[in-house]
């Protein structure tokens, strides 16, 4: 079964049911204002695509590239077709049409305090599983601490600034700075 990657736009059929699984599959940290985010998918948005098999709407996901880094900022299956193996299918699709480049994504640090401790530990279990390793650094973002995944070769510090310089642009580059760390 192949995975096809639609870019959204107001115009999409489902595009009010991306619109509300992102806002549903996402901690409140990692959210952009629903206004903002209908402002930027109405003629859609560079990268923010909606997931399909060959007969139905599985998902979404929204990546940014900066050379040869794909940065997936945000991945969501429906609730529906969880445990399907459809997560899986989305990421080898997404290596096969990246052929050659980085793929990073950063996922909440494992903290046994956490209240979805347990959901971490399978989250990240689930993205090991799919050729993904740590990337030896933590990522601070406003309102959370997150641990960078890589799948292909390595990734240095300078490089996650200059992805995260590039993500935001100058201006909000300005105001909004991740302390990326080195894991030791």
């Amino acid at each position: 079964m192949s995975i096809t990657f639609l870019p959204i736009s107001s115009s999409n059929a489902n595009y009010i049911k991306v619109i509300d699984l992102y806002k549903e599959a996402f901690p409140e940290a990692r959210k952009v204002p629903k206004w903002f985010l209908k402002y930027q998918l109405r003629n859609g948005k560079l990268g923010f695509s909606a997931l399909h098999t060959e007969d139905m709407w599985i998902g979404l996901i929204h990546i940014t590239e900066y050379e040869d880094i794909v940065f997936i900022q945000s991945i969501a299956i429906l609730e529906s077709c969880r445990s399907k193996g459809f997560g899986s299918q989305v990421l080898e699709s997404l290596k096969n049409e990246h052929l050659g480049k980085r793929i990073v994504l950063n996922i909440e640090v494992i903290d046994k305090q956490a209240s979805n401790y347990q959901q971490r530990v399978k989250r990240k279990e689930f993205y090991e599983s799919n050729g993904f390793l740590p990337s030896g650094f933590t990522v601070k973002e406003p309102g959370e601490n997150l641990e960078m995944l890589i799948y292909g070769s390595g990734i240095s510090k300078k490089e996650i600034e200059y992805m995260y310089k590039n993500l935001f642009g100058r201006v909000l580059g300005l105001f909004i700075k991740p302390e990326i760390t080195k894991i030791l």
